[in-house]
């Protein structure tokens, strides 16, 4: 295949390429702009989930506030008495169930900064409504189809006033206990000053990432103010650390996006983040989405490529299949076309180029290297006695003859070269860039080729050879060379061929390239 015909191919296969990959890029470029849609409807169901929580923590905080200015009933002695048995102390740290729940009236542990039992004891009896609104909360139908309103946050209340906290849950006080009271004034508690500041406008503000001093992990939380008589009292509070935060952005409906997907809440303030997920692989990040809460929080989604390769694989297939076949389909009309090509210019029986081969096309090839100063000799052969060997031996043996002669002849010459065979016995060799002094050596080559092949053959033929000139045609040269032969034939019958002997008559110049 020549070059024009290989730089065609390799076009029309990078053309199919490109067609095919067109369409996987489309099928990229849809699934990118799907799952940025999907990468929204997230975010959209946990700012729906916190929002939901800000309304649980309020009606918690009102129920609370409702309470606490109701007027309570007088404390009986048996309440005092009941509440003061179960008052301790561990490791300087005072309250009740403090590691066992031994006060049945609280379902969690209260820790306070007072020494006696009752300086607290009016709140303490009021607390129960706290426990009441988190249990019913707690137990509301999940209407919302999964967005986090069923989890068991860890929610407690912290009284700015009398100096103590109580956690709705059971904790081991040996290894917390609450002893920053004035983190409201001094911005301790591991949260934002700014946001605790906020607490005096009434609303439910979202806290910065902080470490939890219980858990040691980093967790952000909603605070609900709770007034009593117009001023700030406590704040109801609740955690949400990496769990609550899986549920809240977990793809119930599509597993396999949480498997190869990225989800992270940063603080933008002090760099501190929650990692919520991460991808199974991370090979390409190919859909990236990125929303701002407020609290100066921001949630990063990504969505690894592994995704749409296994999401996709049945385009993916298609795609491999559907270019590989087409590949395929242009190699083989390639080779087709050589094939053809290459039997409308061979000789069927010696496998050597036809004269179809010397062509205008080959012609004009040759004259420019010819006037390059590169030299192309015609080398022409032509079998002796065939006529004879036909008649007494048979056309068979004169066809075998021809056809070893061929196999020497092709064995003889590079691949560069162009070994003719032009009809009958006659034969035309035209060497590409070949020394002169070498050329006239090519007969006595495949005399000895001849010897290798067939040891047992007596094979004689004459050879003539021409060095192609400027303004010379292929057939020019051809007769020039065809001339030496017949010189050389009619010098044999002047004397007795020996076997594989063989006369060669060289044009005149072709031994150092030029005309005399």
């Amino acid at each position: 295949m020549n070059l024009h015909h290989k730089a065609l191919r390799h076009f029309i296969s990078a053309s199919v390429i490109v067609l095919t990959s067109s369409f996987l890029i489309y099928e990229l470029i849809a699934s990118d702009r799907a799952m940025n849609a999907y990468m929204r409807y997230i975010m959209e169901r946990a700012d729906s989930s916190f929002l939901y929580d800000k309304y649980q923590n309020q009606s918690i905080a009102a129920h609370l506030m409702r309470t606490f200015e109701a007027p309570g009933d007088p404390v009986t002695a048996e309440k005092h008495r009941a509440f003061c048995d179960a008052f301790e102390a561990i490791n300087g740290t005072h309250g009740v169930n403090l590691t066992r729940h031994n006060y049945p009236a609280l379902h969690g542990t209260l820790q306070t900064a007072a020494t006696q039992c009752t300086d607290n004891l009016d709140d303490a009896l009021l607390l129960p409504a706290f426990d009441q609104a988190v249990s019913i909360n707690r137990s509301q139908d999940d209407h919302s189809h999964g967005l986090g309103t069923l989890e068991l946050k860890f929610r407690y209340y912290v009284d700015l006033n009398k100096h103590y906290v109580y956690f709705y849950d059971l904790i081991n006080s040996r290894r917390f206990a609450m002893h920053r009271w004035t983190f409201l004034q001094k911005g301790t508690m591991g949260i934002n000053r700014k946001d605790i500041d906020k607490l005096f406008t009434g609303r439910t503000v979202i806290s910065s990432i902080y470490m939890d001093d219980i858990t040691q992990e980093n967790v952000m939380s909603f605070l609900t103010p709770v007034y009593l008589a117009g001023s700030l009292k406590g704040i109801v509070m609740v955690d949400v650390n990496q769990d609550n935060l899986k549920n809240i952005f977990y793809t119930q409906d599509r597993p396999l996006v949480w498997r190869y997907l990225n989800v992270t809440l940063k603080d933008m303030d002090s760099g501190k983040e929650i990692i919520i997920n991460q991808s199974k692989n991370n090979l390409f990040q190919y859909v990236n989405y990125s929303h701002d809460i407020p609290g100066g929080l921001r949630v990063s989604l990504s969505l690894d490529l592994t995704y749409f390769l296994v999401s996709s694989w049945k385009a993916l297939a298609f795609y491999l299949l559907a270019t590989a076949l087409l590949l395929n389909m242009v190699r083989m009309h390639f080779r087709l076309y050589r094939n053809v090509t290459r039997e409308n210019i061979s000789d069927a029986m010696t496998g050597l180029y036809n004269r179809k081969i010397l062509t205008p096309v080959l012609e004009q090839r040759l004259q420019r290297l010819v006037n390059t100063g590169t030299p192309v000799t015609f080398v022409a052969i032509d079998c002796d006695r065939l006529k004879l060997i036909n008649d007494t031996q048979g056309h068979q043996e004169g066809d075998r003859i021809i056809t070893l002669l061929a196999k020497a002849i092709k064995t003889s010459i590079r691949k560069s070269d162009y070994a003719i065979r032009l009809g009958g016995d006659e034969f035309c060799i035209i060497l590409v860039d070949y020394a002169a002094d070498l050329a006239i050596h090519l007969p006595e080559r495949i005399i000895r080729n001849l010897q290798i092949i067939a040891p047992d053959k007596t094979v004689h033929f004459s050879a003539g050879i021409y060095n192609m000139q400027p303004n010379d045609t292929i057939n020019d040269a051809y007769q020039a060379s065809d001339a030496q032969l017949y010189l050389n034939k009619q010098q044999k019958q002047h004397r007795s061929s020996q076997c594989f002997a063989v006369n060669v008559h060289i044009a005149p110049g072709v031994r150092n390239g030029r005309n005399d």
